[in-house]
């Protein structure tokens, strides 16, 4: 009992205590600053690895390849057929001409429809076709499948021309189905509408119950389980280099496996791959570049949209990639990538059909630093923990001084005058943390609400207006808050607790799931909130409320959309630059809110629930304006 009472052990605490507070800047500071190093240095080769393979049933050195030249041939004339098919139907898909080559083949084809209908204003309808075809394994039943797809873009469609990826695809097609060695069905499919047919078709393919936007017709054939994926934009034959996408919906990746596999079997081939190939911009500095690559696969991924048809397959634990070519000079006519291209497709499904189970053995959670350098989420991790770990040292600390532990000197009278005056009220604050997620609320729940969009369509109002208007109201009646809301300094530093916590446990958690994402947030977030302080006035508070502003989450996408705009368009002028981010910001707004929809991304809800309430605690924690009972506290001081 002695040592648990012992008046120098609780002294001593009180020691570090004091310690702790003083120097609780500079700790969390400290804890930030080597979180962003931890993240910088993983781009050194002592701190990253090689990559390898886990799965050697994949087997991609072993891959000896059948394709002749007539295979190369067929694909060249089924390319010129479908370019005079193209301008018969300039804005749909030849069905029929596809249909038909699928069926001479020899493969099992059937036509898919499906109807959007709007979510937003006007409820206006669109609609498209999936054409699609299998090859029947002729080793074993139908029970396992892969699919190779690839988009179809009209002559008049604003994306790059990827017709010749069609060509390629039923020429490999044709080679296949002379061979018998196949043990899973292979699935060819050709959408539409981009991301939209491919999520049309998935629903109908696994059964899911349609959504009052996206409707499809159920399939009227069927293959074996889905092991993996291959996507195609192939923009001409006559390729300089092979883009590997990755990104799939919130983020999720592909087995690194499947890359491995895909660069391996490409490199064999004589052809350039990689992640981000053709967009490499350093060539100095292994490390510059590494971290270049790093940075560009941080910022892609952090968006949540799938970068290609293949990122809607995650959701369903398929593996998946996109192939994208990067076409040569045009002064460059030379056909013999397209021979290499067929074999790459050839050895990639011929390793995919030795797989015995799906994709389990290498990492799913992980950052492409080179073409054969990677970073796993064991090496990641610690620099979101880092991070979010100083807000979680200042929220202790904080919670040290509510014990007053550093005012002995005072008298015992005015320290129970000045307790009595200055008790924390709990109520008000928790009515305020509920107040500030139930707009949260409002801001996701109006722009998605039928009625409300109507109200605005019937007056002329378009989707992007009207979200936003809908946005920026709800943001404006959050900051007045405040006004309803006098707390006391006790009260103010229960509050920073609370936002500390919060934050802290959003960052971890986002950054388990989607570590691109929790990374820019927290280098966005973390170091305004371990530097803010409890200030009555003057220069300090005047620059904490401009960090607050600042970080309001329309101006936070604002300014990233415009460093996005300045960097595209450097050679305009800044007026017309910011003229531009406003309306790129406003499409932002509308496409992150359709995604949630329609595809399931969680980016608008996350931020409207989470991160937007947690913004509306720290603005009332930075517009704090003295109450009465501190009034007479610091009267009561002086006197």
């Amino acid at each position: 009992m002695g040592l648990l009472t012992d008046p120098s052990g609780l002294s001593q605490k009180a020691k570090y205590a004091k310690i702790l507070k003083k120097h609780c800047k500079l700790l969390c500071n400290v804890l930030f600053l080597a979180g962003v190093g931890w993240f910088i240095a993983l781009s050194d080769h002592n701190f990253n690895h090689g990559t390898y393979f886990s799965e050697n049933a994949l087997l991609p050195g072993l891959v000896y390849s059948s394709i002749k030249k007539d295979t190369s041939n067929f694909a060249v004339n089924l390319q010129e057929e479908l370019s005079r098919e193209r301008e018969t139907y300039p804005n749909s898909i030849p069905t029929s001409w596809l249909l038909a080559k699928m069926k001479q083949i020899g493969l099992d084809a059937a036509v898919h429809n499906f109807t959007l209908q709007y979510p937003f204003g006007g409820r206006k309808t669109f609609t498209g076709n999936n054409v699609y075809g299998i090859l029947r394994a002729s080793r074993i039943g139908s029970t396992e499948a892969i699919v190779i797809s690839c988009p179809y873009r009209p002559p008049t469609s604003v994306h790059p021309q990827v017709s010749h990826s069609i060509g390629l695809m039923m020429a490999f097609a044709d080679h296949a189905r002379r061979q018998k060695y196949w043990a899973k069905d292979i699935i060819f499919l050709i959408t539409e509408q981009e991301q939209l047919g491919m999520q049309a078709w998935l629903n109908a393919y696994f059964g899911n119950e349609d959504t009052s936007a996206l409707r499809s017709s159920d399939l009227s054939l069927r293959a074996g389980a889905i092991q993996a994926a291959l996507n195609l934009e192939i923009p001409n034959f006559n390729l300089d280099s092979i883009n590997i996408k990755l990104e799939g919906l919130n983020g999720q990746l592909p087995n690194l496996d499947l890359f491995n596999l895909v660069q391996k079997l490409t490199n064999k081939e004589g052809i350039m791959c990689g992640y981000k190939q053709a967009k490499s911009k350093y060539t100095k500095s292994n490390h510059v570049n590494n971290l270049w690559q790093m940075l560009t696969m941080v910022v892609s991924q952090s968006t949540g949209v799938p970068s290609g048809n293949h990122g809607l397959f995650h959701r369903f634990g398929i593996e998946a990639v996109t192939l994208e070519g990067v076409t040569k000079s045009p002064e460059s006519k030379s056909t013999n990538s397209l021979l290499s291209m067929l074999r790459i497709v050839e050895g990639i499904s011929r390793s995919l059909n030795n797989l015995l189970e799906r994709f389990h053995q290498s990492y799913f959670f992980y950052l492409i630093v080179a073409s054969d350098r990677f970073v796993s989420i064991g090496d990641y991790m610690p620099s979101i923990a880092l991070m979010a770990g100083a807000l979680l040292i200042k929220s202790f600390i904080l919670w040290l001084s509510l014990h007053k532990t550093d005012k002995e000197d005072e008298s015992s009278c005015q320290e129970e005058v000045l307790e009595n005056i200055a008790e924390p009220n709990l109520m008000r604050i928790g009515l305020l943390i509920i107040l500030s997620h139930c707009f949260g609320f409002l801001a996701n729940y109006l722009p998605l609400y039928g009625v409300v969009n109507e109200f605005f369509y019937q007056r002329a109002f378009s989707t992007e207006l009207t979200i936003t208007i809908l946005l920026v109201t709800v943001s404006i009646l959050s900051l007045f808050s405040f006004l309803f809301f006098r707390l006391s300094e006790d009260d103010l530093k229960i509050l920073h607790i609370w936002i500390l916590l919060e934050l802290a446990t959003a960052l971890i958690v986002v950054g388990m799931l989607n570590f691109s994402l929790g990374l820019i947030l927290s280098l966005v977030t973390v170091p305004v909130l371990i530097n803010v302080e409890i200030v009555h006035g003057g220069f300090m508070k005047c620059v904490q409320l401009f960090c607050g502003i600042l970080l309001q989450p329309l101006i936070v996408t604002y300014l990233a959309v415009f460093t996005l705009t300045l960097v595209t368009f450097d050679e305009l002028p800044l007026k017309s630059i910011g003229i531009k981010a406003v309306s790129a910001t406003m499409n932002a707004l509308v496409y992150s809110a359709v995604d949630s929809v329609i595809y399931g991304n969680w980016m608008f809800n996350m931020m409207s629930l989470v991160f937007f309430p947690i913004w509306i605690l720290m603005w009332n924690f930075l517009a704090w304006r003295p109450t009465r009972e501190l009034k007479i506290k610091e009267k009561f001081k002086k006197s």
